[in-house]
């Protein structure tokens, strides 16, 4: 019976020698070179390049020609001028400044979308690393399953117990072989989300290395918020709001355009016949801000302002409230991580042995054995849950902090 519970247990556990392997950080930096997404984001800053290149030129200068002949006669006049506009207010460099503002708010926001990309990865991580913890755990259960089973088979082929204990047992074995199904079907579920983020084939076995860490309450307490890329973003995007509500007031008038014209006059002068005449002027053209005085954009442009500062207050506020609730998160699940994995777990193992010991020797009950490991395991599934609480804290903690 153990044997067949081993092969169960190898079974829902396939051997993969040919995963590719990560520790959390090598998975983030792998992420950060080649997910698809990040990959796409990087392209906005391109474009914001393209966009600041065209800033802040003047508009294309228009060549203007006219010909005007007589249907009746041999006269004709033709006109050739060159109008070029130039804006009335510093238009051009709010322009620039404008788009520099977007290129900043591309690049701030790539950041963000990183800072983002490595807490889901380091998250995933710490999830996939307590899956081994528990994975063990289960298999020792098992294990010690499978042994008591064959004392227990022993001692009823002797007159000295009940049969019922070994059935007992063998189906407290296969209770834990499906914890440890709920744990494979976890692991696969939560390797499929790690894979798009890593860049990877639907199909690539991976593996993250390494075990959970005892928690450690990291020091420092505040928020590097100049360092934060969402604090960043919001404050870029404030930026570029209040610049473009400069140009568009600057916009209320629009460019004045400034020509040279040339112009060759045919006309016919009795007696003297036709005659060839030139003109040289100078053109102007200013438009009058009577019907469209660009109200309504400015007015869009101040909301958007208001609404950019207010984002960026709100951000902060929020920030803070991370950092504390993660912070706490982590104090908490560490006070339960110091309890049950230090002198009551300890406690609980020596219980457990010496009920396993009279048991053998035929002075206790196997309830008491199995009552005992049932506190243990309790134990070891709050010590193992609480450490990868705090470490799912502690993400959050230095992803808040941007750290």
């Amino acid at each position: 019976m153990y044997r067949h519970l081993t092969l169960f247990v190898l079974f829902c556990f396939p051997v993969t020698g040919r995963a590719e392997s990560f520790t959390p950080a090598s998975a983030v930096a792998r992420a950060l070179r080649h997910n698809p997404d990040l990959r796409a984001a990087r392209l906005a800053i391109v474009e914001a390049a393209g966009r600041l290149r065209g800033a802040g030129r003047l508009a294309n200068p228009d060549l203007e020609t006219e010909v005007k002949p007589n249907v009746h006669g041999r006269e004709y006049s033709i006109e050739l001028g060159v109008m070029q506009r130039f804006p009335l207010t510093d238009r051009l460099r709010l322009e620039k400044a404008v788009s520099e503002a977007q290129v900043a708010v591309a690049e701030a926001e790539v950041k963000a979308a990183e800072r983002r990309l490595a807490a889901d990865v380091r998250t995933l991580a710490v999830k996939l690393q307590s899956l081994k913890d528990r994975q063990s755990l289960a298999q020792e259960q098992i294990a010690n399953s499978g042994e008591l089973a064959l004392i227990a088979t022993k001692t009823a082929a002797k007159g000295e117990g009940s049969p019922l204990e070994a059935a007992q047992l063998e189906l407290e074995s296969q209770q834990l072989a499906l914890d440890l199904l709920r744990v494979d079907a976890e692991r696969h579920t939560l390797t499929s989300a790690l894979r798009p983020l890593l860049g990877l084939p639907v199909d690539a076995p991976i593996d993250i290395s390494g075990e959970l860490t005892p928690p450690r309450i990291p020091e420092g307490t505040s928020a590097a918020l100049a360092d934060l890329p969402e604090f960043q973003v919001a404050e870029a995007r404030s930026r570029a709001a209040r610049q473009t509500l400069a140009l568009e007031m600057k916009n209320r008038w629009q460019d004045a355009g400034v020509g040279l014209t040339a112009e060759l006059d045919r006309s016919e002068d009795a007696p003297d016949g036709l005659q060839t005449d030139g003109f040289i002027g100078l053109k102007f053209s200013l438009p009058l801000p009577l019907w469209q005085n660009n109200d309504g954009r400015i007015m869009e442009a101040e909301a958007s302002a208001h609404r950019r500062d207010a984002e960026a207050e709100a951000l902060l506020e929020s920030v803070r409230a991370e950092v504390a609730s993660a912070r706490a998160g982590m104090v908490a699940a560490a006070r339960v991580y110091n309890q049950t994995s230090g002198p009551l777990l300890a406690k609980s193992r020596e219980l457990e042995d010496r009920f396993l010991a009279a048991y053998q020797a035929g002075q206790a009950p196997l309830t008491d054995v199995l009552r005992s490991r049932e506190k243990r395991l309790v134990l070891e599934s709050a010590r193992i849950a609480a450490q990868t609480e705090f470490h799912l804290a502690r993400v959050r903690y230095e992803t808040a902090v941007g750290r």
